[in-house]
């Protein structure tokens, strides 16, 4: 015998984080990408300053599709 069929789509895993988390999260990574280029005196202060601010934009990123996921399930 078959279970009944949900009303709405079952989602298997972990929530996704909040929005408002990892635009924090984001936040401070650029910070620290900041503070990393501002106070290393090397040549080789590009390069963790680049990778603080690609970790920050992935976690932007991750905020936006978030947003954009809720959207998408609100509207159907």
């Amino acid at each position: 015998m078959r279970p009944p069929e949900p009303e709405t789509p079952v989602t298997i895993g972990r929530r996704p984080s909040s929005p408002g988390f990892l635009v924090l999260v984001a936040v401070m990574w650029l910070a620290v990408g900041v503070i990393l280029f501002l106070s290393l005196a090397t040549g080789w202060r590009l390069i963790p300053a680049i990778v603080a601010f690609g970790i920050g934009l992935l976690f932007l990123r991750g905020a936006v599709s978030t947003v954009l996921r809720r959207e998408r399930r609100s509207s159907k």
